[in-house]
């Protein structure tokens, strides 16, 4: 499988969970079968940083080939 691929697909994947997470985390984690919080401060920030981490990965897979790789 092609490395662009792979990185669209596990972009996809973190997009749709972070947007899920910040959008509904008492629900999701429900549904999931979590552990249920009061506080949905941990669900929140953990689809921020699945979004943040697809947002990373979308630029790495559209970016133009370089001898450096990596965003940093």
């Amino acid at each position: 499988m092609k490395r662009t691929y792979i990185l669209s697909i596990d972009a996809i994947i973190n997009f749709i969970l972070g947007i899920f997470l910040l959008l509904f985390p008492h629900k999701l984690v429900q549904f999931l079968g979590l552990p249920l919080v009061e506080v949905s401060f941990y669900p929140s920030i953990l689809g921020a940083i699945l979004f943040g981490i697809a947002v990373a990965l979308l630029i790495e897979n559209y970016k133009r080939q370089q001898s450096m790789t990596g965003l940093g």
